[in-house]
C-alpha cells in the first residue's frame, strides 16, 4: 500500500512544466509579444556584426591582418579560397540563415496575429515591414558574399521541414 501510495504522488511531483521555456500557446497572444519578437530578431541580428565587418572589410582592403592573426582571417584578407575554408568558422552562412529563419517564424506569426484580430493594420505594417526589412538585407548580404543562396520563406520548424526541397 506504502508503495502504491508513493508511486500515485510521485507522478504529479514528476510533471511540472518548465518555467524558464516559453511553449506555443504563449507566444503572439498581445501586440507586447510582437515587439519582443521583433526586439528578439534584433538579438539574433546583431550576432551577425563580427562576420559581417570582416566579410565586408577584410575583402575590401579597409582593414588588414597582422602576422598574427589566425589562418582563416588571412585567408579572407588574400581573397583566397582553400580546401581549409570548409572550417573557416567567418564564412559560414549559418548564422545569417538563424536570423532568416527567426525572421520567417515572425512573419507568420505575425500574419496569423492580424487574422485574428490581436493587432490593427497599422500596427502589423509597422512591424512587418521592419522584419521583411531585415530579412531582405540579411538575404542582400548572402549574396554578395556567397552567390547564389537557397531563398527560404516558409518558417521552417523542424528537421523534415529542413529536408524538404519545396520549402526552398
Amino acid at each position: 500500500a506504502f508503495t502504491m501510495l508513493g508511486s500515485t504522488s510521485c507522478s504529479k511531483f514528476l510533471d511540472v512544466e518548465p518555467k524558464e521555456v516559453l511553449l506555443k500557446e504563449q507566444m503572439y497572444r498581445n501586440i507586447f509579444d510582437a515587439d519582443a519578437a521583433v526586439i528578439g530578431v534584433y538579438g539574433k541580428f546583431l550576432g551577425l556584426a563580427e562576420q559581417h565587418v570582416l566579410l565586408n572589410e577584410l575583402r575590401a582592403d579597409l582593414l588588414t591582418v597582422t602576422p598574427q592573426a589566425d589562418p582563416y582571417l588571412h585567408e579572407i584578407n588574400a581573397n583566397d579560397v582553400t580546401a581549409m575554408s570548409t572550417n573557416n568558422p567567418y564564412i559560414n552562412p549559418r548564422k545569417f540563415y538563424e536570423v532568416i529563419l527567426a525572421c520567417n517564424d515572425v512573419l507568420s506569426n505575425f500574419d496569423l496575429m492580424r487574422a485574428e484580430n490581436k493587432m490593427d493594420v497599422d500596427q502589423y505594417n509597422r512591424r512587418y515591414s521592419d522584419i521583411m526589412g531585415v530579412r531582405t538585407w540579411v538575404y542582400l548580404q548572402l549574396g554578395i558574399h556567397f552567390g547564389q543562396v537557397p531563398y527560404v520563406t516558409d518558417p521552417l520548424e523542424n528537421m523534415n521541414d529542413v529536408l524538404d526541397d519545396n520549402k526552398y
